[in-house]
């Protein structure tokens, strides 16, 4: 049986950057494979649509790697950037729980966001997040695919379709071998829906 993490099919790229994900080899006793196996060459048809970041400190989440496909949706190249920096500042705080939590179980993410992107074009953008270890065995990277979705498909999925001008619509935590935080660690987020999803 799939779980959910193998079972998103929100786009292609998505369900095959999942499916190379999970077959990448883990060091023993580790659920998350290295970054030092993951090769972009290998995923060279989805490449334009996936991103990679790279946790410095606690303040600093850069993208080192984005797809031709997420520069134009978001409006300019995202190499370098980041990502707490874009975030709103109103929820930047819960932005880097988000990823500390990811980080601490370890276990994967992803986000679906109601905002303007960097051209003042309002959509809704969903990204997922997929941890990888540094040399030492920590997490310090995240690869993941990005993508715009319509008002229909979130009515869809959610059951409604008021979602405010900047907000964040909803979170997922995916059971990736070592358990699913506990809702405690997100006391304060501000998504309107959060979901967890075990193996």
């Amino acid at each position: 049986m799939l779980n959910a993490l193998q079972a998103l099919r929100y786009s292609k790229a998505t369900e095959n950057l999942v499916k190379f994900w999970s077959g990448l080899p883990r060091p023993k006793g580790q659920v998350c494979p290295r970054r030092g196996d993951f090769s972009s060459a290998l995923i060279n048809r989805i490449l334009s649509e996936v991103f990679l970041s790279e946790w410095r400190t606690e303040h600093d989440l850069v993208i080192i790697q984005s797809g031709t496909v997420l520069d134009r949706l978001i409006g300019e190249d995202l190499t370098g950037r980041n990502i707490f920096e874009m975030t709103p500042e109103p929820l930047r705080a819960v932005e880097r729980n988000y990823y500390n939590v990811l980080r601490g179980m370890p276990c994967a993410g992803m986000i679906t966001r109601s905002a303007p992107n960097r051209r003042g074009r309002h959509f809704y953008y969903r990204t997922l997040q997929l941890p990888l270890l540094d040399p030492f065995g920590d997490i310090h990277y995240f690869v993941g695919t990005g993508v715009v979705l319509d008002k229909e498909q979130l009515r869809s999925e959610l059951g409604h379709d008021n979602f405010g001008a900047t907000e964040l619509v909803e979170r997922h935590f995916f059971d990736i071998g070592a358990g699913l935080p506990s809702p405690n660690t997100l006391k304060d987020d501000t998504a309107q829906h959060v979901f967890f999803h075990p193996q």
